[in-house]
């Protein structure tokens, strides 16, 4: 497997660089240096032993030696390599896991340029549609071809024309320049329509959304700093009492001026926290369950508090733009409340008591599934850390809206997950927990818990925005979770069979499959005989 692969060769880059041979190297380990060329050359593990021995010699933390970054990276490659652009290449698990291990900075900059080509695909199809079905694309057409035909036709008389007069060549010669001037806006006002923000940006690579997930998953889901900032608000709020809300709302007034107002869908007809800062008063909806309601007071205060804190750790080169800075401001504000709500070690020690019931630690700290299920997969501490979980959430069409994999699952980045994953499958018993065992074509098998979750609603008038949510871990962290009792984890016939995405499964025989296989799959799929029993259903787009 690559992450095996990029072990070995992580080794000798390291060796290299710090200057020992092979013989030197062998002899401070205590082995012999024909073992450590096996371990470089990924035909012997390297035990725990041998791992801290080796941090100490070449001075480096163990943590480099997880695959875990890697194996993202090389995932993220493997999907990129996937395109029809590149199907003449025909690299392996190994050559990718050898190439992610040797130029990680090269690899990155692959797939940057691929999330910027692929935004500038997704915005010239936008475009095209656009072209083809807008009313007021075809109405500024129309008018470009009026004001044409009106120019092209007095340009004619004023060319043909020998016995005009004085005063009715400069009338049409008027004409001309004033049907110019309105074809000139009409041009200006034709091209703000196609182009839009979106052409504008597409130099810019990853879409903001895009660029705020990377930069989560770069720091591994967990921040410090806004762990203490929350730590010393919880402090100053007295938040370790009851009413959470009363406490955040008194804080807000003490530290802040600012009045906290609830009102009704009449008069606050949006779940929206809205803020006046002219009144500095804070006016949040009655329709909000307490669990968001103790959340938006936690954010907005973690906003005002510690405003310039959410701003350092934006400024970073992973966040390339304002949009995508702004959008990871949010995003940390979200993960600032979750931690004022949910205080780290508390939050670790109960999830380890009830072995990851997420219903019960919702009980406990007054929270929603979600709300569980995202600060369940920041207890990243590497000196006091929970089970390494993934966690994803799609709507109704099967739209990835989150992402983060500690466990190693690659989620991928453009279209759709399988549709064998329980995330989707979650739709079908609304509001009930579904456990799946999965396991991929590499042989990796994950355990993984889902369930749909509500957004709050005006009333019974207003739509409803509907997800599901899953979280999981790899196979050998699943006891340490309530939902695997019962499941015989260790049978071979016990996992479901899926993959990442269609187009990057290689499994031929799936009736669920929405893409064709990757090419080298298909390659393989022309010479199998046809056998004896072997499905010849019609395939993939087939009525």
């Amino acid at each position: 497997m690559a992450k095996n692969i990029m072990l070995g060769t992580r080794l000798r880059k390291l060796r290299n660089d710090r200057g020992f041979s092979q013989v030197k190297l062998a002899d401070q380990l205590g082995i012999s240096a024909s073992y450590l060329n096996l371990i470089e050359h990924n035909r012997r593990t390297l035990t725990v032993p041998l791992l801290l021995r080796l941090s100490q010699i070449l001075e480096v933390d163990p943590q480099v030696f997880s695959p875990q970054q890697e194996s993202l990276l090389a995932g993220e490659l493997t999907e990129t390599l996937q395109d029809p652009m590149f199907e003449d290449l025909a690299l392996s698990e190994t050559d990718i896991g050898s190439l992610v291990a040797d130029t990680p900075e090269l690899c990155q900059a692959v797939v940057k340029a691929y999330g910027a080509y692929r935004k500038a695909h997704d915005d010239l199809q936008m475009l095209s549609e656009r072209l083809a079905q807008d009313p007021v694309i075809s109405n500024a057409g129309y008018r470009l071809r009026m004001l044409l035909t009106s120019i092209l036709s007095f340009s004619e008389i004023l060319h043909d024309t020998k016995d005009l007069s004085d005063d009715e060549r400069q009338d049409f010669s008027k004409i001309v320049m004033n049907e110019s001037e309105n074809l000139s806006e009409a041009v200006t006002d034709m091209l703000g329509l196609i182009t839009g923000d979106g052409l504008m940006d597409v130099a810019g690579g990853l879409s903001p959304s895009e660029a705020v997930a990377d930069f989560f998953q770069a720091n591994n889901n967990h921040f410090s700093d806004l762990e203490a900032a929350a730590e010393e608000l919880r402090r100053e709020a007295g938040l370790d009492g009851p009413s959470s809300h009363l406490r955040l709302a008194g804080y807000l007034a003490e530290k802040h001026a600012i009045h906290v107002e609830t009102q009704s869908p009449d008069l606050h007809p949006s779940t929206q926290t809205l803020y006046d800062e002219e009144r500095r008063q804070l006016s949040v909806s009655q329709a909000l369950p307490r669990a968001s309601f103790n959340f938006h007071l936690a954010l907005f205060a973690g906003r005002m508090s510690f405003g310039p804190v959410l701003e350092q750790l934006v400024n970073v080169p992973e966040l390339p733009n304002e949009e995508a800075r702004k959008r990871a401001v949010a995003a940390l504000a979200n993960y600032f409340a979750g931690a004022c709500l949910m205080p780290y070690e508390e939050m670790l020690k109960a999830a380890e008591q009830t072995r990851y019931d997420i219903d019960q630690l919702g009980q406990i700290f007054a929270t929603s599934f979600e709300q569980i299920c995202h600060r369940l997969t920041t207890l990243r501490n590497p000196g006091a850390s929970g089970v390494p979980l993934h966690m994803i959430r799609v709507d109704v069409a099967g739209n990835i809206s989150k992402r983060f994999s500690a466990s190693g699952l690659r989620i991928p980045k453009y279209g759709s997950a399988c549709p064998r994953w329980a995330v989707h499958s979650a739709f079908m018993t609304p509001g009930l927990i579904r456990t799946q065992l999965d396991r991929l074509p590499d042989g990796t098998r994950y355990f993984n818990v889902a369930r749909t979750v509500s957004k709050p609603t005006l009333g019974h008038r207003v739509a409803q925005s509907h997800y599901a949510v899953s979280i999981g871990c790899e196979v050998s962290d699943a006891r340490a979770m309530v939902y695997s009792d019962g499941i015989d984890l260790d049978h071979a016939d016990t996992p479901v069979p899926v993959g990442v995405a269609c187009q990057l499964c290689e499994r031929l025989d799936c009736g669920q499959r929405a893409a064709p296989p990757p090419p080298q799959a298909n390659v393989q799929a022309t010479v199998q005989p046809l056998g004896r029993g072997r499905d010849i259903s019609p395939g993939v787009g087939a009525l």
